[in-house]
């Protein structure tokens, strides 16, 4: 089982950052110019594929979470994760609270079905995510930290979101998928909204531990299918980086290379 899931994971990685852009532009160039990703071309069949690409990705972390904590605990997380993440962002367009001021999406530019005017992608988005980092951090402070209930635990996790979203929300915002009345600092997002992100992890992350049943970890899983998302996760930020620098992001852009290449270097060491 846990084989197919991995050629699952590997069609996943292959397909996100080539597939979309194939759809979308009708190119496999590697950068392209500003002015061709503003073309609408198939703007719409793409979103549709990013959104499938989403669902199948939401179901493979549902999967391996089963197969490491178990169905009860997979399924705990990310109905927590999905849950708090719906609310904070219901709360943050409504409010102004938690993400820096009062914003707004643009349900023309996100995949998919939503509710109060968010899209539904989101709050799976945060699930994917947090889970992808959880993984990670799990990863480099060992087995062991799947029990660990410390602050050391609950803060790296959303560290690592927080420093992920200076890549991510930058690309959002100029793309015009979601904005800010007041634009922000940088690259019109408001720094305020980086704490959000570490709040709302921190805040799913410490709900899911106390809700959480015993976790008895398989060993006999393989090594790269127990720690796959994380590895995702580490490869993710050079992925954006990528649309980054074609819309002129540039300090986004090497956020997310120097991040990419700090967490596998945090591996590796």
């Amino acid at each position: 089982m846990d084989r197919i899931l991995i050629y699952i994971f590997i069609a996943l990685v292959i397909t996100v950052p080539f597939l979309y852009r194939i759809i979308r532009l009708g190119t496999l160039s590697w950068i392209v110019k500003k002015n061709q990703l503003e073309q609408v071309g198939n703007y719409d069949k793409a979103e549709q594929l990013r959104f499938v690409q989403i669902i199948i990705g939401y179901f493979y972390f549902i999967l391996h979470g089963s197969m490491i904590w178990g169905w009860d605990n997979a399924v705990l997380f990310m109905g927590v994760s999905f849950f708090i993440g719906i609310i904070m962002e219901i709360v943050g367009t409504r409010t102004g609270v938690v993400f820096g001021g009062k914003y707004k999406f643009d349900l023309s530019k996100s995949p998919g079905p939503s509710y109060l005017g968010i899209p539904l992608v989101i709050p799976l988005s945060w699930s994917g995510l947090i889970y992808m980092g959880f993984n990670y951090s799990t990863l480099i402070l060992g087995n062991g930290s799947y029990f660990n209930q410390s602050f050391i635990f609950l803060f790296i996790p959303s560290l690592l979101l927080m420093i992920i979203d200076l890549v991510l929300d930058p690309i959002a915002v100029d793309e015009k998928r979601w904005g800010w009345g007041k634009p922000g600092a940088y690259y019109g997002v408001p720094f305020l909204n980086f704490i959000g992100w570490f709040f709302t992890t921190f805040l799913i992350l410490w709900v899911f531990i106390r809700l959480q049943s015993q976790i008895v970890i398989d060993q006999d899983l393989s090594y790269f299918f127990k720690y796959s998302p994380g590895f995702l996760f580490c490869i993710l930020p050079a992925i954006a980086s990528r649309p980054c620098f074609e819309r002129r992001l540039n300090l986004p852009g090497m956020i997310g290379l120097i991040f990419s290449t700090g967490l596998i270097l945090a591996i590796v060491i």
